[in-house]
Order: C-alpha cells, then sequence, then structure tokens
C-alpha cells in the first residue's frame, strides 16, 4: 500500500475546484498512492460518485456538517468530525480545498498528528466576493489557519504575491501550482455536435460563454456585449451562453426584453463542455475575479482565442495580442472590437488560435500532480525537523 493521503474539499458541487480534486486523486491513485475524498455537503456533484468510485476503487465520503457558509453549530461539529476521523485513518498526507475546509480541515489535521498538510486555495475571495468585514475576517482567518499546515497552494504567482502583501504566510510556505488539464479530448473533438443540436450552421461565427451565472461572473457583462453585437452585426453572428445559477432567470428576462432570443441562446447547464468548446469560435470571459480561470484552459486546447477581463490568474494563461485579448473589467466596446477584429481577420483568428493551443499544452495534467507531489515529497522530507504550530 502506498502513502495514504486524504483529500479534503467543502463540496463537491459542479467547478473547477470540485474537478480538479477529482482528477488529482484519480492521477494519484494511478502512481500508488492510498487515495480517499473526503466532502462536505454537495448538493448538485460535479460527477457520478458511484461511477467515479467503481470506476477509479477510490472512496468518497460525506460530512453533512461542513457547509460552505458559516454557521457555528455545524462548523464545530465539522471541526471535531474531521478530528475524530483523521485520528482514525492517520493518512500521511492531509490535503485540503477550498476556504472551509482548508481552515477546519487543517487546525483538524494539526491536532490529529498528521504529518503532511497541505492546503490548496483554489483561487481566493479577497477581493470581488463580499464585504470589506467578511473580506477582512476570512483574511484574519487564513493567517490563523496557516500556522497549522506545512504549504499552501496557489493558482498563480500573482496570487502567491497577493498572500504575502497580506501577510497570510512566509514564502517559504507558499507555492504556486497552476491547474492541469488533460488536453487531447479537446484538441480531438469533432466538430458539429452542438451545432447540429441547436440548428446553427457551420458558417455562422459562434461565441461562447461558460459559466455560473452568478454576480462574480459578470453575466450582464456579457449580455451587454451581445447587444452591441446584435445591433452592429448581420445575420452571420450568434452566441451562446452555457450554465446556471442564481441570475440565469433575470438574464433570460432581460435577453427577451432586448429582443436578443435568436442571436443569444441561454444553454443551461451542460456537462458536454469538450463538444461546445469545438463548435464555438472564440470564448469571452467576463469574470469580476479569477482564479486561475479553469475554462480558458479549456478553450485554448480547443484552439479558441480568448477575450478576457484581466484578472486574477488570467493574465497568466493569456498573453495579449498572441493568445487572446486582455481588456478592462467592464469595458464592453473593447470586447466587442476585439471580437469584430476576430471575425473580420482570418489571419489574425489563425495565428491566436495556433498560439492559444501551444499555451494550453504547457498545462499538462501530468505536470501538475508533479507539482504536488513535490510538495509533498518536500514537505515529508522536512517533517521531522518541523516545531509544531509554528507558522
Amino acid at each position: 500500500m502506498g502513502k495514504k493521503i486524504i483529500h479534503i474539499i467543502t463540496r463537491l458541487d459542479k467547478g473547477g475546484s470540485a474537478d480538479i480534486v477529482l482528477k488529482l486523486s484519480e492521477e494519484l491513485k494511478k502512481r500508488g498512492y492510498d487515495v480517499g475524498i473526503l466532502s462536505g455537503l454537495t448538493t448538485d456533484p460535479v460527477a457520478d460518485i458511484e461511477g467515479f468510485t467503481k470506476e477509479t476503487g477510490i472512496k468518497i465520503e460525506f460530512i453533512p456538517y461542513l457547509q460552505r457558509d458559516v454557521n457555528p453549530l455545524k462548523d464545530i461539529r465539522a471541526f471535531f468530525y474531521l478530528f475524530k476521523f483523521l485520528r482514525r485513518e492517520k493518512p500521511l498526507i492531509a490535503h485540503l480545498h477550498t476556504s472551509k475546509a482548508g481552515f477546519i480541515g487543517r487546525i483538524a489535521a494539526r491536532l490529529a498528528g498528521v504529518k503532511c498538510i497541505v492546503y490548496t486555495t483554489h483561487g481566493h475571495i479577497f477581493y470581488g466576493y463580499f464585504s470589506r468585514l467578511k473580506t477582512w475576517l476570512f483574511i484574519s482567518m487564513e493567517r490563523i489557519a496557516s500556522c497549522f499546515c506545512d504549504a499552501i497552494t496557489t493558482l498563480t504567482e500573482k496570487e502567491k504575491g497577493e498572500f504575502l502583501s497580506l501577510k497570510i504566510a512566509k514564502e517559504n510556505k507558499i507555492v504556486p501550482v497552476p491547474n492541469g488539464l488533460d488536453i487531447s479530448p479537446f484538441s480531438k473533438a469533432e466538430r458539429g455536435i452542438i451545432r447540429r443540436e441547436l440548428g446553427i450552421d457551420d458558417k455562422t461565427v459562434l461565441i461562447g460563454w461558460i459559466g455560473r451565472f452568478e454576480p462574480v461572473k459578470g453575466p450582464g457583462i456579457f449580455l451587454s456585449v451581445c447587444k452591441k453585437l446584435h445591433d452592429m452585426s448581420d445575420d452571420g453572428v450568434m452566441a451562446v451562453m452555457a450554465g446556471d445559477g442564481s441570475l440565469f432567470e433575470d438574464i433570460r428576462r432581460q435577453r427577451d426584453m432586448l429582443g436578443l432570443n435568436k442571436f443569444l441562446l441561454l444553454l443551461g447547464y451542460r456537462n458536454d463542455i469538450i463538444p461546445l468548446l469545438a463548435d464555438i469560435d472564440m470564448l469571452v470571459l467576463t469574470s469580476l475575479n479569477e482564479g486561475f480561470g479553469m475554462v480558458i484552459l479549456e478553450a485554448m486546447a480547443a484552439g479558441k482565442p480568448v477575450v478576457a477581463h484581466n484578472v486574477g490568474g488570467v493574465a497568466e494563461l493569456i498573453v495579449d495580442n498572441a493568445t487572446g485579448y486582455m481588456v478592462k473589467k467592464g469595458d464592453i466596446d473593447a470586447i466587442v472590437n476585439h471580437i469584430n477584429d476576430l471575425i473580420k481577420n482570418k489571419d489574425t483568428y489563425d495565428s491566436l488560435s495556433v498560439n492559444a493551443y501551444n499555451m494550453a499544452v504547457r498545462y499538462s495534467l501530468s505536470e501538475m500532480v508533479n507539482r504536488f507531489e513535490g510538495v509533498y515529497n518536500s514537505v515529508l522530507a522536512n517533517a521531522t525537523n518541523r516545531p509544531p504550530l509554528r507558522g
């Protein structure tokens, strides 16, 4: 039996962090690790949990007390559950994912005597999500929890710099580990499947937006982009939005009021992102905050140029004017101008498409796993000399 590692995440609901945890766990299992996953309350899982366990042999357990929202009683119960679980299972490595599981789990793991404790942020919530008071509270909690772990992995160098500027942990404890992707399914996907479903011919330029319909993802900004494009373009351009969330119905109503029913199709949540990316011609990302932007990497793996807000870790994926375009937050005119440039200039489009794919190749799944293994091995090598409870 290999090194025992337990991944703990706040929830396995649909999203990039849950998907990464499952992929990382599966790859570690293939490399000989004894892997288990512990998740909090999950209502809309990112994958077929039973199917995943059957296929990989990785057991997934759920803690009903662990949830994203602050609830002191449930949080305390979740802490003791994790403490007892880790004391019983005795993993060599506890890898915590996302903020709530990261805070409670790091403290529980250290007190339970786990030798190697790693926390992965999956993007942070220091701006774009909450009020100043709540943000200050989360920063304070991160500072406390950093004393109970051996390494913190961020998605980007920029995020590491932000952690350092906020004095959350010392530099030698923070290691950037970008997300990784299995490139092959995206680069080999057949074009036309989604277009045939939607009744869109291959000559129509199709602009895509993929994400959660939540304020931080800026779906209303994309709606404004579509309005401007519709007013100035011919019948050869359409747009699609894929995803769901609290703003979905509001966006639908606004779309109808603006007369964009035929121009902009709302697809709802899709689990067939690979064929969808094969059928769009470019991706627009309007997030107001983005730790890494996994959908950007996926689009680039499909050879699609991306037009995105210059926020968070976006600049580490998009080389402006080379693999895509970056604009200031909310600059609708700039987004529209770049889209039109890609539509009208085939040479520019082809160049950005090739460059986007070549950039995506650098972010392989195996390289991500290699980096995490490096973090584990480094921590374990220094474990005997690690003073307890020191930040």
